[in-house]
């Protein structure tokens, strides 16, 4: 194939150490592949110059003064199930693709809030750090709770919330869930007790969620929000980190509004070393690794390259975010 029939895909953002499936999917198609991290839209721009179509996960914002700049752009595809840092109104207007992949790390996801429901739930950090501190003794976890007694609240009811719902219950917790855009009578289906907002935020012992982050999602949980919680309830988000005001949630944690919380996102990511939430010891806080498996990045990167596949050989990507991009 001649250089200058060759395709070029930019890939952007990715944590796995090398490429090895992106080529041996798309390099024996004529695909070039240019990778880099795309921390600034000068930075991107620069890396996707003649591409076809981005490639990307993390950080990087696919922003409308991007596209702009990206003539020969076919596709925006994400390797994961959040689109929020595309301009889907840009890449429309423009009749660029926009696909995702979501219905990889389901089970993960799901099993990653569970740890941290049960880690709270049984005061997993409190019993560590007295162990460590050289103590032997059952009362700094005092009260413990059965899970029977207590309510998992679920903000936002997808296919991982429906799973994390079917793994509370197989334990013995209530569940409780608020997702306007899914049936009352799905919600029952799944063993679940459809709430309003504000009943889920007030009665629940533990809050998890698993909203796409929207101009109507952000902030959700904020101080207000927070100053109805139960004092003795815990907060998890294995979403998106701007669901949660970070500034009302480390004054809601510092003030005691609620018990603790558990934090896989955040707003700017990697937070700064010196961020306080660093450094709460009610706060369980890991590193964006809810998605992860062996298993699962190996599917998410082989289903992104088949849309990458399916937009170069001229066709429409399975999992089209943006449909109304069809005309």
């Amino acid at each position: 194939m001649k250089r200058s029939a060759r395709k070029k895909v930019a890939v952007l953002g990715a944590r796995y150490g090398d490429l090895v499936v992106e080529r041996g999917a798309l390099g024996p198609l004529g695909i070039d592949l240019s990778e880099a991290r795309g921390t600034t839209e000068d930075e991107i721009i620069a890396a996707s110059a003649g591409a076809q179509v981005i490639l990307c996960g993390g950080a990087p914002k696919i922003s409308a003064v991007v596209i702009r700049r990206l003539p020969e752009l076919k596709a925006v595809v994400r390797y994961g199930i959040g689109v929020d840092t595309v301009d889907l109104a840009e890449c429309t207007k423009r009749g660029i693709y926009v696909a995702n992949v979501p219905d990889y790390c389901i089970e993960e996801v799901a099993t990653h809030a569970l740890a941290l429901i049960l880690s709270w739930a049984r005061k997993i950090p409190i019993a560590q750090a007295n162990t460590r501190a050289g103590h032997w003794d059952v009362a700094p976890v005092k009260p413990l709770r059965s899970p029977r007694d207590l309510v998992v609240g679920i903000l936002g009811f997808g296919r991982i919330a429906q799973s994390l719902c079917r793994m509370v219950r197989g334990i013995g917790f209530q569940v409780w869930a608020r997702d306007p855009y899914v049936p009352k009578s799905r919600i029952l289906k799944k063993g679940a007790r459809p709430v309003s907002l504000n009943a889920l935020v007030r009665h629940s012992d533990f809050i998890s969620l698993h909203l796409p982050l929207s101009s109507k999602t952000r902030h959700i949980i904020n101080a207000e929000q927070l100053k109805k919680m139960k004092p003795t309830a815990y907060l998890v988000n294995t979403a998106r980190g701007e669901l949660i005001d970070e500034k009302a949630l480390q004054a809601a944690l510092n003030r005691g509004w609620l018990a603790g919380a558990a934090l896989d996102v955040m707003e700017k990511e990697p937070p700064n070393p010196d961020h306080p939430l660093r450094k709460m010891k009610n706060l369980i806080l890991t590193p964006h690794c809810a998605w992860y498996t062996e298993r699962s990045q190996k599917e998410l990167r082989e289903k992104a390259c088949a849309e990458v596949v399916r937009v170069l050989r001229g066709g429409v990507p399975k999992n089209l975010v943006n449909k109304v991009a069809l005309g």
